[in-house]
Order: structure tokens, then C-alpha cells, then sequence
């Protein structure tokens, strides 16, 4: 058995180690999962340190080494402010306990399990535990003519099968196991959206995108050389031999970076407590799905539903004239967070808004995460679903705020295109 906090329990350990094919044809499984499919970050460390550990390079599997290698850190870089490393451990860690509790999980015959403190991956067979189902107990009647032996057997089965149609479906839902509950900072947060019968409405937006023109294709593949592939190429054209034509918005054709993670991570979260979530682009919702449904509105001024629901908040977001990039405003106070955004879109740093509010409209609760920027919205996601860091995000508000509306602004770095874990620097509960 793995000791708490090293990954998921293991039971019935198989002798013999796992040869490095097998090892690799599992590894490509976990990877190509759904519960690891929405983490390019998870699925980099996991690769990286499994194809480390297989060819014998497990000095390399140091913090440094896998900032570097793994993560585009700087050798220079100070690892103190930098979690990235050890926040990808815990996520990793956090992955694989979910993974070997779906049924290809379960199914499969090989476990990578992460120790705690370590980035070094073991791997080990395992059968897994299944008890006995205890045969049906059918009353024999009091007095029954003679039978031969083949009728003694089949009349049984006959009564059994009777039994099992009478039952249904209603048989299969009764005995679904109950999971794991929800405890701690986490149900404490979560408790408006785990109490209500109704599925969560996870409201995706859709980012404005720009597609060049055909022109502006045509242009591009005669000033570039010729390529062997049909890869993606930016624009690089003058741009006196451009014009505002060539510049053709797509809407509601895209789901930006940090707005996939963060409805991933809730998600994944939320299934391994059998709450059920259904993902909406937020284009397609109308006020009356607002109703009944709990809601989370990812995304700021992307998601029409965050603009509208706002409105009678504290904090709120807002985009000055001729800027690109949305600040966080205080009503009250009349000040604001914002950033300086490159043109590429890169920033050093991101400021997320969390709300928890019940619609004064409907009565269901209405929850946002959202940054200035993806970055921001990344770091939401991996916030609303960690029980530590939602331990950070409460530990400062006043008694009985979880029957209240309550809103956080928080900041974070952003170092290498991945944001650091947040802190917070303004609340309010009403």
C-alpha cells in the first residue's frame, strides 16, 4: 500500500517489475486520458520524468533541472518565488489518484505512482481488489414436484432474471457507490453548488479572433520561402501592402488557453465528487438557464454573462477606451488593477476576480474565476479546485461568509507563460 499523499492506494502489489515497453504503452494511456488530456503542464512533467526514470537519468530529476529543461526557466532563475516545479508535482500527484479511480484506471494492470518529495515515478503491477458478490438467496418453495438436475438449475436462474427485470434500471442507480465527500475549505466553498440537484453550468466564452485574409495567405506564401509542410506561418508583410480587410474577425469559433484549463480542472474535480457538470459556450445561454442552475463564468469581458451578472458587484471588470487589455474596478473605493500586456500578449504578472454570488434575479449561485488575461484565468481554475489554495483564498474572511456573497481580487506572477500561485489582495463579503 502507498503511504497517504504519494498517490493513489494500491491494492494486491503483483511481483516482478514492469518491463520499459510496458511501461511506455501505460504511460501513453494515462497521458492520453481524459483526466490528463487538459493539462499540457502535467502531461510535459509526467513525460519528462517517466522517460528520465526509464533510462536511468534519475539524478536529473532535480527542482532546477526540471524548471530548465521542462519548463524554459532561466539557469539563473530563483527558484524560491518559482513554484512552478513543485506546484506541477502536487498537480501531477493529484492527476494520477483521479485517473486510477476511473475505470480504465481501475482496469488497468500497471500503477506510476509520485511519491511526496520526490520526483523520481515508480512503477509497479498491481491486481486490483474485487470482492465476492454473495450469490442470491431464493426461498425454496414449500413443496416442489421432483426435478431433474438441469431443472433444479435453471428454474433459479429463471426467478433471478425475473427478479432482475423487475427491478431495472432503479437496481443499477441504488447501489452506485456513494465516492468520496467533499470536506474542508473546499466543501465550505463549494457547498451552494454540491447541495443543488441541479447539474453546474460551466459558461465558456469565446475569445474575438482575427483570421488574415486570403489576400493576405497569398501575399505571405510569395514573400516566404517555400515550406515542406503546410505548418502555420505569422504574417510577415509590410504594412503599406496592408489594409483593414485583411484583418476578418472570427466569432465564436475559439475557446481561449486559460479558459480550457480552468473548466478542465473544475471538471475533473468536481467528477471525482459525483457532481455533474455541463460545459455551455456562453453565447448559447439564455437568462433562464441561470434559473435553476448553479453557474460558473469563466472569462472576463469575453463572457457576455460575466458583463451582465457584474453589474450590481463591487468588483468588477471594465475596459477603458483604447485598451486592450480589461482592469478590475472598485466600485467603492474607485480603484482599479491592471497590467501592462505586450503586444505579443505576454505579461510578467495577471489580477483574478473570484465571486461566489447568489442571483438576486433567480436565487441559484452564480461563481466566476477570471483573469485580466489567460494567465489569470489559468491560476483560477488550479485555485477553485485545490483545497489549499482555497484555504489561502478564505482564511482572512469573517465568520459565517459561506452563507454570504462574497468576492476576492488576487495577483500573481507570471513567469515563462505560466502563472505563479496567487495571492490575495482585496476582499469583500456582503
Amino acid at each position: 500500500m502507498v503511504k497517504a499523499g504519494a498517490g493513489p492506494e494500491v491494492h494486491g502489489l503483483a511481483a516482478g517489475k514492469p518491463s520499459a515497453a510496458e511501461i511506455k504503452r501505460h504511460l501513453l494511456q494515462v497521458m492520453a486520458s481524459a483526466t490528463f488530456h487538459g493539462s499540457k503542464r502535467c502531461q510535459q512533467f509526467l513525460g519528462y520524468a517517466c522517460r528520465k526514470a526509464l533510462t536511468g537519468e534519475d539524478a536529473d530529476l532535480k527542482e532546477r533541472t526540471i524548471a530548465i529543461e521542462v519548463f524554459g526557466r532561466r539557469p539563473q532563475s530563483d527558484l524560491a518565488d518559482d513554484t512552478i516545479v513543485r506546484v506541477s508535482a502536487r498537480e501531477v500527484r493529484k492527476r494520477l489518484a483521479q485517473f486510477y479511480q476511473t475505470p480504465e484506471g481501475i482496469a488497468s494492470g500497471l500503477r506510476i505512482v509520485l511519491p511526496t518529495g520526490s520526483y523520481t515515478p515508480r512503477f509497479q503491477y498491481v491486481v486490483p481488489e474485487v470482492e465476492p458478490e454473495a450469490a442470491p438467496i431464493i426461498p425454496a418453495p414449500a413443496a416442489a414436484p421432483v426435478q431433474s438436475s438441469r431443472m433444479r438449475l435453471l428454474v433459479p436462474g429463471l426467478i433471478l432474471l425475473s427478479l432482475i427485470a423487475g427491478i431495472g434500471v432503479g437496481a443499477l442507480v441504488w447501489s452506485r457507490p456513494a465516492g468520496p465527500r467533499m470536506t474542508g475549505a473546499l466543501q465550505r466553498f463549494w457547498e451552494p453548488v454540491m447541495n443543488s440537484p441541479q447539474p453546474l453550468l460551466l459558461a465558456i466564452p469565446h475569445p474575438l479572433v482575427y483570421h488574415p485574409s486570403a489576400r493576405a495567405l497569398n501575399l505571405n506564401d510569395q514573400l516566404l520561402p517555400s515550406q515542406s509542410l503546410p505548418l502555420q506561418r505569422p504574417l510577415q508583410i509590410p504594412r503599406e501592402r496592408l489594409d483593414g480587410s485583411d484583418m476578418v474577425p472570427v466569432i465564436d469559433q475559439y475557446v481561449g488557453f486559460g479558459d480550457l484549463v480552468e473548466s478542465s480542472e473544475i471538471a475533473a474535480m468536481l467528477a471525482k465528487y459525483n457532481k455533474t457538470v455541463r460545459v455551455r459556450m456562453a453565447t448559447s445561454l439564455r437568462f433562464e438557464d441561470f434559473r435553476q442552475n448553479p453557474a460558473l463564468l469563466i472569462g472576463a469581458t469575453t463572457n457576455r454573462w460575466t458583463l451582465e451578472m457584474q453589474q450590481s458587484w463591487r468588483f468588477q471588470f471594465t475596459r477603458p477606451p483604447g485598451q486592450r487589455t480589461a482592469v478590475i474596478t472598485d466600485r467603492q473605493k474607485g480603484v482599479s488593477w491592471s497590467i501592462a500586456a505586450n503586444e505579443d500578449g505576454s505579461a510578467v504578472e495577471d489580477y483574478i476576480l473570484i465571486s461566489r454570488v447568489r442571483n438576486a434575479g433567480t436565487g441559484a449561485v452564480v461563481m466566476g474565476g477570471a483573469g485580466l488575461k489567460q494567465f489569470g484565468t489559468e491560476a483560477a481554475g488550479r485555485l477553485l479546485s485545490s483545497p489549499d489554495q482555497i484555504e489561502m483564498l478564505i482564511r482572512d474572511l469573517p465568520g459565517g461568509w459561506e452563507n454570504r456573497n462574497m468576492q476576492a481580487v488576487l495577483h500573481a506572477k507570471v513567469i515563462g507563460n505560466a502563472p505563479a500561485q496567487p495571492g490575495v489582495v482585496a476582499w469583500h463579503v456582503w
